[in-house]
């Protein structure tokens, strides 16, 4: 009997995987009609069935030791699942160490497929900016000038996390040892200007399958901030310190879910650029990763030059003023106090005058006093 091939879609992060993932999800029958196997739907099952069990933890990443037997036991998930060749699709699983790694490899073989890898990539003009943003999701307070420096000399926590994740080179280096070179794909990602669809086609590529078929999503998915709102956000991360300790149970439901995806505004200042004076390093180390990916004998889809930031492509950020900042906070306070009031009359509350539940007691005492 052939092994089927397991195609392992590892990230990078901030290069459309949530958009790419939203089209695949939603065209799993699709899929399932083009002979691609999907063993997890969507990110809750990549999480709880493989994610957890390789050591992962919601803003920590991989800071737990794995449970192999429990990695085991999904061998015959994967066996089961029907199709000509199966895909998994999670880009937290770039920042796998080496052990992690042969732990998949290990899956793989149990499961008697043939692991190949999926790198989608960006240059880091733009990766650095959204890496930045995203981080700012997981509670990081270091302001954006000093992220950038920290990354150019990869120094700190931060940096040391964000080179694990971008640094593709290293990634396809950590995930290619066992591998025939060429069934690591990288994916030059172009820009959203250039080629709105080009994720989806190169993936499609790289996979094996027609991508014009895919229902794509219609809406931003993971969209940004403006640099003020960003810095709204850094700034109540500071503020907040050890409160809302455990960043899953405590920060995610009060911060993340509530003021991040519902009320803090997205791009209503100015975006948030590499500044000129960072491009020559990220330039060059840009052409040593290309240089990297070419000499490793790694199968390149879409145009290399995507994956090095262009002559052009540093822009000066716009000075933080006091008062913007201050309007952004004042506005993501109004508008947390309207999510809150929508939120309690969906649980049946009401205002004064016909108010019900604990606050019409509070407020019948006040009445009565």
């Amino acid at each position: 009997m052939t092994t089927r091939p397991l195609y392992v879609h590892v990230g990078a992060s901030k290069t459309g995987t949530s958009a790419l993932q939203a089209g695949l999800w939603e065209s799993k029958r699709f899929l399932r009609r083009s002979g691609i196997g999907l063993p997890f739907v969507g990110r809750p099952a990549h999480v709880r069935r493989l994610l957890r069990p390789l050591g992962w933890t919601m803003g920590t990443g991989f800071d737990r030791p794995p449970k192999p037997q429990v990695l085991r036991e999904l061998a015959s998930r994967l066996r089961d699942t029907p199709g000509d060749r199966l895909l998994v699709s999670n880009e937290d699983l770039c920042e796998l160490d080496t052990p992690r790694i042969d732990l998949v490899r290990e899956l793989a073989e149990a499961a008697d497929l043939d692991l190949r890898v999926v790198v989608s990539a960006r240059d880091w003009a733009k990766q650095l900016p959204s890496e930045w943003q995203q981080f700012l999701k997981h509670r990081l307070t270091t302001d954006y000038d000093s992220f950038l420096e920290q990354v150019r000399r990869r120094e700190g926590a931060a940096a040391e996390h964000y080179w694990q994740r971008q640094d593709v080179a290293g990634i396809c280096a950590r995930w290619a040892t066992g591998l025939d070179p060429a069934d690591v794909h990288v994916i030059a990602v172009p820009p959203m200007s250039a080629d709105a669809d080009g994720v989806f086609r190169l993936f499609g590529e790289a996979v094996g399958f027609d991508a014009t078929r895919l229902t794509l999503p219609t809406h931003h998915v993971n969209a940004s901030f403006g640099y003020v709102e960003a810095e709204v956000l850094r700034r109540l991360n500071s503020s907040l310190g050890d409160r809302l300790p455990d960043y899953e149970l405590d920060y995610v439901p009060a911060v993340r879910n509530v003021l991040v995806r519902g009320v803090l505004a997205r791009e209503a200042s100015a975006k948030i650029t590499l500044p000129p004076e960072h491009l020559a390093w990220v330039r060059d180390l840009g052409q040593q990763h290309l240089e990297a990916l070419r000499s490793g004998g790694y199968t390149l889809h879409g145009d290399p030059r995507y994956l090095v930031a262009g002559e052009d492509a540093a822009t000066a950020l716009p000075s933080l003023d006091p008062d913007a900042v201050a309007d952004a906070a004042v506005e993501t306070l109004a508008s947390f106090a309207v999510r809150m009031h929508q939120r309690g009359r969906g649980k049946g509350q009401r205002g004064p005058g016909g108010q019900r539940g604990p606050g019409a007691q509070q407020s019948a005492r006040r009445g009565n006093a």
